[in-house]
């Protein structure tokens, strides 16, 4: 199965748009902030939306999706502080034995196994945190095992891992200023 993963469009439908007619999948999700209202015409494209702290509170605040690897979580982050950690998402996870999250929050296109748990953020659509200089998504391929790309989602071009290292840096000095406080 491959599931397109988008986060944190913010009502940039345009490079939303461009993203769902240019990439081909099984599934597509939406980890929050898209800022759809209801009659939005992208709500029919996913098989999951979440709430972001940014939505108007109609979709649900976490989702689940079954798949041959088990259920995956599917959530925005920012009820369970994904700045300062997984540590919130981990023990919702294991109370609901559940071993992979996707979500978003951060801006930050990421793939952790902390904790013996899978976490996906396929980074904002609109703009990332970072030295990336672009909006991202993720493929997430779920067969016998998990893979997982990341792609600039205004010209369609994989983001080098290089990339992603260094943005994931960023995230976590972000993430050791805001549990000082």
């Amino acid at each position: 199965m491959k599931i397109l993963l988008v986060s944190d469009s913010h009502g940039y439908d345009d490079e939303l748009k461009k993203v769902l007619e240019n990439v081909k999948c099984d599934l597509k999700i939406h980890c929050g902030d898209s800022c759809f209202d209801e009659n939005s015409p992208f709500i029919k494209e996913f098989a999951a939306i979440v709430d972001g702290n940014h939505d108007q509170g109609f979709f649900p605040l976490t989702t689940t999706l079954p798949t041959a690897l088990g259920n995956i979580l599917i959530t925005h982050g920012h009820k369970f502080n994904v700045y300062a950690g997984y540590d919130y998402l981990v023990d919702y996870m294991n109370k609901a034995d559940i071993h992979i999250c996707f979500h978003g929050h951060t801006h930050v296109p990421h793939y952790e196994i902390y904790k013996n748990k899978v976490f996906i953020n396929p980074g904002s659509i609109m703009f990332n945190r970072g030295q990336s200089q672009c909006g991202s998504y993720a493929i997430v391929s779920v067969d016998d095992k998990l893979h997982v790309d990341f792609f600039d989602s205004r010209t369609q071009k994989k983001i080098p891992q290089s990339l992603i290292d260094k943005d994931q840096d960023i995230l976590n000095e972000f993430k050791r200023f805001a549990c000082q406080k």
